[in-house]
């Protein structure tokens, strides 16, 4: 006797909007090294064209930069500001497509100014393609 198991209608696909605003999240919310780059990784691409505030950086500038943001880093909350997503294809709007996301993240710091808790705050627009 054969049993079959109903299978579901498969992965879903988050758009790209969320998938984009769920990347710089893990980033963010990384507490080690190795979780920074597993999520800076599944979120850059090894060929990413890579500009910011007009000048090209490679992929381990990139991630240097990121890394700087995180470096005193003990606790980031990031809000999403504004985001418009279009897509590549109107017949399958999950399968490919742009995103310009503009966010804020408060980065709340390991270390203390005259006993006084410190936070810095980086304001990014992002496009993804």
């Amino acid at each position: 006797m054969t049993t079959t198991l109903p299978l579901g209608p498969g992965p879903v696909v988050i758009p790209l909007d969320d998938w984009t605003k769920d990347s710089i999240s893990a980033i963010y919310d990384a507490k080690t090294q190795s979780e920074f780059s597993s999520a800076f990784d599944a979120f850059i691409h090894e060929e990413a064209n890579i500009t910011v505030n007009g000048k090209r950086l490679s992929r381990a500038e990139y991630k240097a930069l990121f890394q700087g943001e995180r470096l005193l880093e003990q606790f980031a909350t990031v809000s999403f500001l504004g985001s418009v997503e279009v897509p590549a294809n109107k017949d399958e709007p999950v399968a490919a497509g742009s995103v310009g996301i503009f966010y804020k993240v408060i980065v709340d710091e390991k270390i203390k100014v005259l006993g006084a808790d410190r936070s810095t705050t980086v304001l990014s627009s992002l496009n993804v393609v």
